[in-house]
């Protein structure tokens, strides 16, 4: 009869081990699935509300949301799918902005092309 119940408890043991791991393993292949989310292309349309050269940042806004946008000098400006300069840029320009979130969520542009001014 011991010898049953130690083999009872001990299968009990192995069962919240194995569930534990896998448990790890559901959360660790989560993570890792966001983080290739977040890092493929991603796309951002609004309407630039505060421009910063200072910090090389956009605000942009879409309905009640902003977002700000982080560019450098490997950025493309365009203006409608053609090469614009940055300078056409103003508060109130409608634009999409193309590029990939980093690891801490900022929105890094490789694209800003402006619609309408």
């Amino acid at each position: 009869m011991r010898k049953l119940a130690s083999f009872a408890l001990l299968a009990l043991a192995l069962v919240i081990a194995a569930g534990a791991v896998v448990a790890a393993q559901d959360q660790d292949s989560k993570a890792t699935e966001t983080k290739s989310k977040m890092a493929s292309a991603k796309r951002w349309h609004g309407v630039i509300i505060r421009s910063n050269k200072d910090d090389s940042t956009l605000t942009v806004r879409r309905q009640n949301v902003e977002r700000k946008v982080h560019y450098d000098s490997s950025t493309k400006w365009t203006r409608q799918n053609k090469p614009a300069e940055m300078s056409d840029f103003k508060d109130g320009a409608d634009v999409i902005c193309l590029g990939t979130y980093d690891d801490k969520g900022e929105f890094h542009a490789s694209r800003i092309d402006l619609r309408r001014e």
